[in-house]
């Protein structure tokens, strides 16, 4: 434990023993009891995370992508589907300056058959030590992944126009995805 720390904590327990009454006092010396409790945790949260290995981002790629092959089966299970196309794409969407990881999948049906099922992302923060999942993409409309920047990740929604074959939706919206707890919309 640092000394700086040590030292404030025992002069507030000391202090709190001397006969301090006031019940305001005892709740000051409480509360900066448990500030310096908290400094101390995340001192030593950031040690232990100094003492690990930075992955790369293909590491957190590769990562992403076990995780996502652990999750796939509910997926498709819940779509009564197959996997047609996985891909991963990185980018930094939190904000923290550290390449993040977005999964694009496309589903089909089970019994065969060239139709989308179902397609979506799932959204994987990187924290240089390691990824989690922090939300899934999908929408009930087709889309297209565009790119990652800008701290946004960018498709395309697709459309289809009166005339258009089953294959080619020509009506293209940009459209940029908000993140909010767990979903991306």
């Amino acid at each position: 434990m640092n000394r700086n720390i040590k030292f404030t904590l025992l002069l507030l327990v000391s202090l709190a023993a001397g006969g301090c009454n006031s019940s305001t006092k005892e709740k000051e010396l409480e509360l900066k009891e448990k500030e310096l409790l908290l400094k101390e945790k995340e001192l030593s949260l950031k040690e232990k995370q100094a003492d690990r290995p930075k992955i790369t981002t293909n590491d957190a790629v590769r990562l992403a992508e076990k995780q996502f092959r652990k999750y796939l089966p509910k997926i498709l299970a819940s779509h009564d589907a197959s996997l047609d196309i996985q891909k991963s794409y990185t980018g930094d969407f939190t904000g923290d300056g550290i390449e993040d990881v977005a999964v694009y999948f496309c589903l089909v049906p089970k019994d065969g058959g060239n139709a989308i099922v179902a397609q979506g992302l799932a959204l994987y923060q990187n924290s240089g030590f390691d990824v989690r999942a922090i939300a899934g993409y999908e929408p009930d409309t087709l889309f297209q992944f565009d790119k990652i920047t800008g701290g946004q990740i960018h498709v395309e929604l697709l459309e289809y126009a009166e005339n258009d074959g089953h294959c080619c939706p020509s009506i293209s919206t940009p459209h940029i995805l908000t993140i909010s707890g767990s979903n991306a919309y």
